[in-house]
Formats: C-alpha cells, sequence, structure tokens
C-alpha cells in the first residue's frame, strides 16, 4: 500500500508539518462522510415526521379541552351523576394516551440528539453559532430535572461540537417546547448535512491515486535530482516519469478546475489543474488533451491521452504535484 504526505507550511514561514497518509485512511475518511451524510439525511426525514406527529397531538390536547368545555356548560344545565363519571373516564383515558405520545416523542428526539451530538463529535463539525437556550426548571426548586432514561448524557461529549437543545433532560415536556425542539435539531441537521458535505468536497480535491487508467504504466523517473536524458548533465526533476503503452488514457487525480490546456516547448500537451487550497497537477507529454481551461473535472475524469510530444525520449507522462506553488514528490498521492 502506497502511502501520501500533505505538508503543512503556515503563512509566517515557520518549521513545516508533514502529514503521511495512506489509501486506507483516505476511502476510510471518505466512506466515513459517506454514512454520516447518509445518516443524517435518514434522521432529518425522521424528525419531519415527528413534527407532524407533535402537531396532531397538540390539535388533540385543544380538543380535549374544548369537549371538556363543552361538558362543563352540559352538567350546569342538567347535572347527571352517570355522565360526570363518563367524562371523568373519557378525560383520563384522553390524557392517558397524550402522555403517552409526549414521553414516546421526547425519548425519540433525545436519541436523535445523542446521534447528532456523536456526529459532530466524530467529525469535529461544531454547530455555526452557539445560542444560549433556556431550559425550563419544573416547580417548587427541588432538585434537577429528571434524565430520559438510557440517555446519553450531554457533559461526556465535547461542549464544542453539542449541539443546543430545549427539552433534553426533561421528562414531561410541554408540545410547545417539543415544536421548538424539532425546529431546532431540523435546522441543526440541515446545518451539519452542509458541512459534511464541505468536508466531502475537500476531501475529493487531495490529489490521490495512479494518473493513468487501468494502474497501467511504471515510474520511469523519480522526483529529484538525476541526470538529464538529453544533455546528460545533473538536474532537477519536478516530477514523476510513467512510461505506458502510447494513447493509454491519462485521468484527474481529484476534483478540480482546468487552469491551462495548451502546448509548450519542453512539456509537449500539458493540462493544469487548480484542486483549491494550493493544491495543483499537471499532466504533460501528453499526444491528445480532452480538456479545455475553465472546464470543471473530477476524480477518474480522462484528461487526454500518453504520448511523447515536447522534450520527451519515448511514450510517457510527465505527473507533477504543486502545493502552495511548489513542487513535491508526487509519488506521496500515488496509490494502488
Amino acid at each position: 500500500m502506497k502511502k501520501w504526505t500533505v505538508m503543512l507550511i503556515p503563512h509566517d514561514r515557520t518549521s513545516t508539518r508533514t502529514l503521511t497518509l495512506s489509501s486506507f485512511h483516505f476511502w476510510g475518511a471518505l466512506c466515513l462522510v459517506a454514512v454520516l451524510v447518509f445518516g443524517c439525511t435518514f434522521l432529518f426525514q425522521r424528525e419531519r415526521a415527528l413534527q407532524v406527529r407533535a402537531e396532531r397531538l397538540q390539535y388533540q390536547y385543544r380538543q380535549l379541552e374544548l369537549e371538556k368545555a363543552k361538558t362543563q356548560v352540559v352538567q350546569q344545565q342538567a347535572p347527571v351523576q352517570q355522565d360526570d363519571q363518563h367524562l371523568r373516564e373519557v378525560e383520563a383515558r384522553l390524557r392517558a394516551e397524550y402522555e403517552a405520545s409526549i414521553a414516546a416523542i421526547t425519548s425519540e428526539l433525545g436519541e436523535l440528539y445523542d446521534m447528532e451530538a456523536k456526529a459532530r463529535s466524530i467529525t469535529g463539525l461544531a454547530p455555526r453559532e452557539k445560542k444560549a437556550v433556556n431550559t425550563p426548571v419544573p416547580d417548587g426548586g427541588k432538585g434537577g430535572p429528571s434524565v430520559l432514561e438510557g440517555a446519553f448524557i450531554p457533559g461526556s461529549i465535547d461542549v464544542t461540537t453539542r449541539p443546543d437543545h430545549v427539552i433534553y433532560g426533561l421528562s414531561r415536556p410541554s408540545a410547545d417546547l417539543i415544536l421548538q425542539e424539532i425546529q431546532m435539531r431540523t435546522q441543526s441537521f440541515s446545518s451539519l448535512i452542509r458541512d459534511m458535505e464541505v468536508q466531502q468536497d475537500r476531501i475529493a480535491r487531495v490529489p490521490s491515486g495512479w494518473p493513468i487508467v487501468g494502474g497501467l504504466g511504471r515510474i520511469s523517473s523519480s522526483f529529484g535530482y538525476r541526470r538529464d536524458p538529453f544533455t546528460r548533465r545533473v538536474r532537477h526533476h519536478n516530477g514523476v516519469d510513467i512510461a505506458a503503452r502510447y494513447g493509454s488514457k491519462v485521468r484527474a487525480t481529484a476534483k478540480g478546475v482546468v487552469i491551462s490546456s495548451t502546448y509548450e516547448a519542453d512539456y509537449g500537451n500539458i493540462v493544469r489543474i487548480d484542486h483549491g487550497n494550493g493544491l495543483t497537477t499537471c499532466y504533460a507529454h501528453l499526444a491528445k488533451r480532452k480538456v479545455n481551461k475553465g472546464d470543471v473535472v473530477e476524480r477518474q475524469t480522462v484528461v487526454g491521452t500518453l504520448g511523447s510530444t515536447g522534450r520527451s525520449t519515448g511514450p510517457h507522462l510527465h505527473y507533477e504535484v504543486h502545493v502552495n506553488k511548489k513542487t513535491v514528490n508526487p509519488a506521496k498521492y500515488l496509490a494502488n
């Protein structure tokens, strides 16, 4: 398994830092982000269903109050002991159903909160805005609020990645508070999904993989000082040469924008791609160029075919990687 190294160069030009990664790390991170995006999307849809259910419960509660008021008027006009008993039974049954539904929704919202908090802790994506939320306390000032059974304790995760909440930890919140919590969770999940998509895009813009389709070819000349094949003098080689069959397809190794697609005397047909964050790649000595300046390419997009144009002794691809306009060893970004 080949590895690659990311160089971090501070603006104040102090000591640089390097981070060596393998293809396992890269694909692992990409899979993790994809799983989390899928999970958050599923939870977002589940939360919308809970909101509809909470609104229905609030409507039932209002109907209960209205029925109670009507019954009281009837009792004043013709009080009957049997009707009064029946009313109490209906009221008790509806209230029990209402409280059971409230408890179920509160429990599910607590699970959603735990999942979001854990997802933010894993990805390190803190909420965009931290807002102070006043959590209601039970009347009387005796002790603290009850914690949901099996709930994830808020203090067990990093405070910087813990999302805001309204009812977390309350055993019997009101319907209004539940609706506020659902709206808050909806906004928070939407923000988390957007942030994870940004992270996924950043990963897609890091060069990785073999630049020739099908893994064809072999490295015929490495990065660094070598004897020039034409002058026989020792000169620095700014990339790696990969020898392969003439006409082999050459692909982009990361997502980016084509900033140059032209012919140069030394490089022959060359394509340069800007991947953002100071990263660029170059593909030289191409037989044909398949992209134009300004094109947006994805990883695996074919940018040309392998050739021997320009200052070349035979069919090969000259591949360069630049970090902040400085050439680095492309072998660190290659993977099988």
